[in-house]
């Protein structure tokens, strides 16, 4: 009964945010995409700069990759830098990362009425301040990117029908690789959902209305994608060169002998 009473009573409590934890594990985490990623390019993000001062605003994106809370926080920090992240998890994973306490992240129990409604209540509280964005993955699950089929959870349908000052952005997420040894992380930020001006008669419609918005943006980004043209993005991280090994050296004194500069990539078109 304790314990009960006791996860109540932290599941109650405000989610707090500290720019300066969110800062470091951005600093960190950008040496860690450093090494498992050739770059991260983005799409849209000039309409970022759009989003009214006195707008929170959501942040919806497809679950494509255990990297895409990372890939958020990234995000946050490089281009929505003077809003305040949270994010909701799954409350049994949040007791295994409780560190993500302190930035941002707070516990949902969806697969319950009162968790569902703690999620709402926390939620519009959070949005009640201007400064707030919230980033949430409503596929509810890991999904192929190729999967449209997958229906949002009804949890955030529900919270943006009822909200008036805030503005709603899908975000489409690729892991794709091109020429290179190491995959590419995509994003395309897609068209605001100004909830002041938009038609969101009920939960049914509005859950439409942002399935469509999403799958639309996935579809972008995704013929952006094919087109393998590194020049249309945008980059958070741009592409590195990598020496992998001495067939790289070998490589390196034969163009110096040629008088040739040398770039150990294969996309050597991408810039750095």
């Amino acid at each position: 009964m304790n314990r009960k009473r006791d996860r109540k009573r932290a599941d109650s409590n405000p989610p707090k945010s500290s720019k300066w934890l969110v800062d470091g594990f951005c600093w960190y985490s950008r040496g860690l995409l450093r090494k498992q990623f050739q770059s991260m390019g983005f799409l849209g993000t000039e309409k970022l700069k759009s989003i009214p001062e006195h707008h929170s605003t959501i942040v919806f994106a497809n679950h494509a990759s255990w990297w895409d809370p990372i890939v958020a926080m990234m995000c946050q920090s490089h281009y929505m830098s003077k809003r305040t992240l949270f994010a909701p998890i799954d409350a049994e994973q949040l007791e295994n990362y409780a560190v993500l306490k302190k930035m941002g992240f707070y516990g949902v129990r969806l697969q319950s009425f009162s968790g569902a409604h703690q999620f709402l209540e926390t939620s519009n509280k959070l949005l009640a301040n201007p400064s707030t964005s919230i980033w949430i993955t409503p596929e509810g699950r890991f999904c192929d990117v190729r999967d449209h089929e997958q229906p949002l959870m009804p949890g955030l349908a529900h919270l943006v029908s009822k909200l008036n000052h805030t503005t709603v952005i899908p975000l489409a997420l690729e892991y794709s690789f091109w020429d290179d040894s190491r995959p590419h992380v995509f994003g395309q930020f897609g068209d605001h959902i100004n909830c002041e001006q938009a038609e969101l008669d009920g939960k049914s419609a509005c859950k439409e209305l942002l399935t469509s918005a999403l799958r639309k943006t996935q579809r972008e980004l995704a013929s952006a994608v094919i087109k393998r043209d590194p020049h249309s993005f945008n980059y958070l991280l741009s592409s590195h060169a990598k020496r992998l090994s001495w067939y790289d050296f070998a490589r390196k004194w034969a163009a110096w002998l040629k008088g040739r500069s040398f770039d150990p990539r294969h996309s050597a078109s991408l810039k750095r």
